[in-house]
Formats: structure tokens, C-alpha cells, sequence
């Protein structure tokens, strides 16, 4: 397997058995030890930071699907377009969770180290998300995304 092909797992990885089966446990496979995320909170600092966000993932979106749209690898860099489908079950941005779905969207950008991630740069929709939930927005209207069909 070319390193291109490994690191393009590895993503791909992170997000089906990580984020969607909840298995945090691999971290330690996918991470270097000294892993750096940067995101629009702030940065996580290795992985023990990591895992914390992960699981802040699993609590503020308790029914989540991650679905990597696509992942283009160059050397050592790489770079991951997701969507997330969501219930907003949870409190987002001190907004009471409305029981709508959602969708996020985001792109990453990976650097990789020893066949591991090494840091990660993210950039989430996140107004998207709050307009979808209902909060107004400079800009235009909130939208409200139709009940699920059942």
C-alpha cells in the first residue's frame, strides 16, 4: 500500500470506526501521541485532547452518521470533505435542542507523521448549523429543515 493509499485509510478510518461505531479506542492507531487539532474553539493538544473531543462529538450528537464525500492525499498532507447528519438532541451554542435533523458540513486538512495524523485543521459550517436549528441569522432566514418521515 503507497503511503497516499495509508493515509487516505487512515481518514477514512477515523471517521466509519471512531466517529460513527464509537470505538475511541483505535485513536492511539490513527494519532501520534503529540497530535495537534486546530479548530474553530481552539486547539487539542495530543491524545488525550483528541479523545476528549471525539467525545464531546458522541455527546452533543448522540445519533450521528459522519459520510466522507471525498479525500485527496499529497505526500505527507491530506485533506477530507465530510457531512454529518445529526438529531439536534442536545444544547448547540446555548441554544435548547429542537429534535430536528441537521446536516454539517466541513472540510479537513491532515498532516501526516510516522504513517499517523499528526495535526489536523478544521473548518465545520457552523452557521449552517445554527440556521437549521432556527436561530436568525444576519444574512437571510433561518432554515428549518422538514420533520424526518417516519
Amino acid at each position: 500500500m503507497t503511503a497516499g493509499n495509508s493515509h487516505a485509510s487512515l481518514i477514512h478510518r477515523f471517521y466509519e470506526q471512531c466517529l460513527n461505531q464509537y470505538d475511541s479506542s483505535i485513536l492511539p492507531e490513527i494519532f501520534t501521541p503529540d497530535a495537534i487539532a486546530h479548530s474553530g474553539t481552539g486547539d487539542a493538544h495530543g491524545l488525550e485532547a483528541i479523545r476528549r473531543t471525539v467525545d464531546s462529538v458522541h455527546a452533543l450528537f448522540p445519533e450521528h452518521r459522519f459520510t466522507v464525500e471525498d479525500v485527496v492525499v499529497n505526500g505527507e498532507k491530506g485533506a477530507a470533505r465530510w457531512s454529518m447528519t445529526a438529531i439536534n438532541s442536545s444544547p448547540i451554542a446555548g441554544i435548547p435542542p429542537t429534535g430536528r435533523p441537521i446536516t454539517n458540513r466541513a472540510v479537513v486538512f491532515y498532516r501526516f507523521a510516522d504513517q499517523k495524523i499528526a495535526e489536523l485543521w478544521l473548518q465545520v459550517d457552523q452557521i449552517g448549523v445554527l440556521r437549521q436549528i432556527g436561530v436568525p441569522l444576519p444574512g437571510g432566514p433561518a432554515v428549518v429543515p422538514q420533520a424526518a418521515h417516519q
